[in-house]
């Protein structure tokens, strides 16, 4: 007979003894530990009817509920359920929930196989939940209750208590330790942080969460990459621990372990660091920084080097016409590093204004107001030679009659001829100092003037307020133990500061310099002045000596107050030495063997110099000359007092600074990651979708801005230098086609000492 017949016939007290039995069971689960075998037991702990019916051939009982299940100490209930009493399993429908000490499960549907301690959640949404407020939802979810753990797949997403949200397309949920496992697709939003990566794990009790291989963040305009990545919610930092990378603005940074801090964008840096900034053309390397990115600032020590990277132009298209560059890096190593930036109107006053100047009077070029000078006073004496002997002409009679009460009439000017100079040699270099009061003058002349007529336009109100400079100003100071490495330029020197203010260089205490290892320059103070990335011109200030390899035993050298070296494409092509003028000049025979020495004194020298060899010199006042046959002078005679070949203390490769590889920018490969769209989220949390989506979407605009206004300045900054390089180029040109006499009769006697010329010359 069936067993809902005998449950029939034996009428109430039947089902009363079962009830009993499963309430006393319930009762007693919580007077006393079970064992495991007593707790393999399943209990109904209530229910509104039980039914007991035959499907295939096997027993079941139909649940009514509301209904409550105890195993393992958990709960189960549900609207209703089927229990298949030979496998120990039960299907429950509708409300269905799971219980376990801080733990909640919530779907339409679930199959409990008690014997495997599994719970089968199915449903349009699954949802588990803890006390604390974290939530994970999904459509396929396993709970194991034995071990409190639970297994999503086909993607699911989870929101903290806080509002964080983590997805991926499988995972898992460890009740007892409260971490959450994902994998495959794995996308995370924090507080304005968006995350992808291959796996994570969010540990809720401390609101830590790790990432592991391809992982990528975003913070606005920040693009982080790495293989092993720590995100602390509350301390608001990501620690990355593997193949680092962190992508900003204007900055790429590398290093082996980076603690980025959320909020400001900060970064301490370890093991191997690299920071590129690309509007200045820098690298920055070592072992230990910090980084600090509004108003951007890197510190470097342990190994600190920075690298200047520039073109240098090799030839011409014979297609386009256009130069031929080829990139070079000049390093600059030392025992600390650092480079920040600051606006225009943070500076003080006084350093903008001393920069300033500096720039000014590095701008001037000495020979060239010498030259205007002499021409200026080589016309004023042909004018005066023309009139010699001349009467000159009488005053004009006819007078105003304010001239006429004048007190100057009676002490008339002697009529003198236009640009008279007493002394028809040039006194000595200009002072700088006076030419730039001089033209200020002029310039506050030409405002003042300007000014007047519009000392009553209303819009000169006293209350106007001044716009505010914001250019960003770059710093950059290296100290102790200083060196310099370029492939045709190397330096040594205690420390070197550099502005972008006046685009200076400025090494202190016992600097030198070394152009392609042949020549040297040394001072107490040297500035080189960068234009362009490229350098443009180094002034030795006070003892300036040059001195330039001739072979083992004889150096050109030229001593000074002060000199000035030019360079074009990276090499020097001119010096000037100003002030008390000494050289040393060595000449060569055609069987090049160096037989004189010419011994000069002047108070001005200009050399042009071609493939590292002195060309031309030109002598200016005062001009004493020597020439020493070498044959048996002593050594010493061959030598300026205080000539020093530095050489041994010049850097001979890179590697003498360091022996890392620059890294090549990775902007082009972080381009190619995709940014997290968040699918399930979409599915499980639409409001808090909707607000990841507006942001993502206001992020990605605002990026495209900037990208399209830093192209079109870049635009603008090419077609600037290409102008500037055509209008060199027609420069240069116009100088190889002078002639030489016309050189000479404007520059006056030159002494050559180039083989060729010499040979020409005679």
């Amino acid at each position: 007979m069936p067993a809902s017949s005998n449950i029939k016939t034996g009428g109430f007290r039947g089902l009363f003894l079962c009830l009993a039995f499963f309430v006393f069971g319930a009762v007693t689960s919580y007077a006393q530990d079970f064992t495991e075998d007593r707790d393999s037991l399943v209990r109904l702990v209530s229910a509104k009817a039980i039914k007991l019916t035959e499907i295939d051939g096997n027993p079941f009982r139909i649940v009514q509920g509301p209904a409550r299940f105890l195993h393992n100490n958990t709960y189960l209930l549900c609207d209703s359920a089927a229990w298949d009493v030979n496998s120990n399993v039960i299907d429950a429908m509708g409300n269905v929930k799971i219980i376990q000490n801080d733990t909640y499960l919530e779907s339409e549907f679930a199959t409990y196989i008690a014997d495997d301690n599994l719970v089968q959640f199915r449903g349009t949404v699954v949802k588990l939940y803890n006390k604390k407020g974290d939530q994970l939802k999904t459509q396929f979810l396993d709970y194991n209750t034995a071990d409190s753990v639970a297994t999503f797949y086909n993607g699911g997403a989870m929101r903290s208590a806080k509002g964080d949200i983590v997805e991926g397309l499988e995972g898992i949920y460890d009740a007892a330790d409260r971490l959450f496992l994902f994998n495959d697709d794995v996308c995370m939003y924090s507080d304005s942080v968006f995350v992808s990566s291959d796996a994570a794990e969010y540990h809720s009790s401390v609101e830590i969460a790790m990432f592991s291989e391809n992982t990528v963040a975003w913070k606005e305009r920040d693009t982080l990459f790495s293989n092993n990545v720590e995100y602390n919610v509350q301390n608001k930092t990501l620690a990355l621990k593997a193949d680092n990378y962190i992508a900003t603005k204007d900055q790429e940074l590398w290093a082996g372990w980076i603690d980025y801090h959320r909020s400001s964008g900060n970064a301490e840096l370890y093991d191997n660091v690299q920071v590129r900034d690309q509007a200045q053309s820098a690298i920055i390397m070592g072992d230990k920084g910090i980084y600090v990115q509004n108003p951007m600032l890197v510190y470097m020590t342990d190994n600190a080097v920075a690298g200047m990277y520039s073109e240098e132009k090799t030839g011409v298209d014979s297609l386009t016409n256009r130069p031929i560059y080829k990139r070079d890096t000049l390093f600059l190593g030392g025992d600390t590093l650092k480079m920040w930036q600051l606006p225009m109107y943070q500076i003080d006053s006084s350093e903008v204004s001393a920069a300033r100047q500096r720039r000014e009077l590095a701008d001037l070029d000495p020979m060239v107001e010498i030259d205007r000078q002499n021409r200026e006073w080589f016309a004023a004496y042909r004018r005066n030679k023309a009139n010699e002997g001349k009467i000159p002409p009488p005053p004009n009679p006819a007078k105003k009659p304010q001239e006429e009460n004048s007190p100057q009439q009676e002490h008339p000017e002697t009529p003198s001829f236009e640009g008279h100079i007493q002394n028809p040699t040039f006194a000595g270099k200009p002072d700088k100092a006076a030419l730039l009061k001089n033209r200020q003058t002029k310039d506050t002349l030409s405002v003042l003037s300007d000014s007047l007529s519009l000392a009553d336009s209303l819009s000169l109100a006293q209350d106007s307020i001044p716009a505010v400079d914001s250019t960003a100003v770059t710093f950059m100071s290296v100290f102790h133990k200083v060196k310099l490495f370029r492939s045709d330029l190397r330096g040594v020197c205690d420390s070197l500061i550099y502005t972008t203010i006046d685009s200076i260089a400025r090494f202190y205490r016992n600097p030198a310099l070394w152009n392609e290892d042949k020549n040297q320059f040394t001072a107490d103070s040297i500035q080189l002045s960068v234009r362009n990335n490229e350098i443009y011109k180094a002034n030795l200030i006070e003892h300036a000596f040059i001195i330039s390899q001739e072979d083992s035993i004889h150096f050109h050298q030229i001593k000074s107050t002060e000199m000035v070296a030019y360079f074009k494409d990276n090499d020097v092509y001119r010096f000037d030495a100003m002030g008390g003028v000494q050289a040393l000049l060595f000449l060569r025979e055609k069987d090049s063997s160096v037989t004189l020495m010419n011994q000069k004194e002047c108070k001005l020298l200009t050399a042009k110099i071609a493939d590292q060899t002195i060309e031309r010199v030109r002598y200016i006042q005062d001009v004493k000359s020597d020439i020493h046959p070498t044959y048996g002078l002593p050594l010493e005679k061959k030598r300026l007092r205080d000539f020093k070949w530095r050489v041994d203390e010049m850097p001979k490769t890179r590697n003498e600074l360091t022996d890392r590889k620059v890294k090549p920018s990775a902007r082009g490969f972080m381009r190619k990651k995709h940014f997290p769209r968040f699918y399930h989220t979409k599915d499980f949390f639409p409001e808090s979708f909707r607000q990841i989506n507006e942001l993502s979407k206001s992020i990605t605009r605002k990026i495209r801005e900037e990208d399209r206004a830093e192209r079109e300045r870049q635009q603008a900054k090419d077609l600037e230098k290409r102008r500037r390089e055509d209008a060199e180029s027609m420069e240069s040109r116009e100088e190889e086609e002078r002639p030489r006499e016309e050189i000479a009769e404007k520059e006056g006697p030159v002494m050559i000492y180039n083989r060729k010329e010499q040979s020409e010359a005679k």
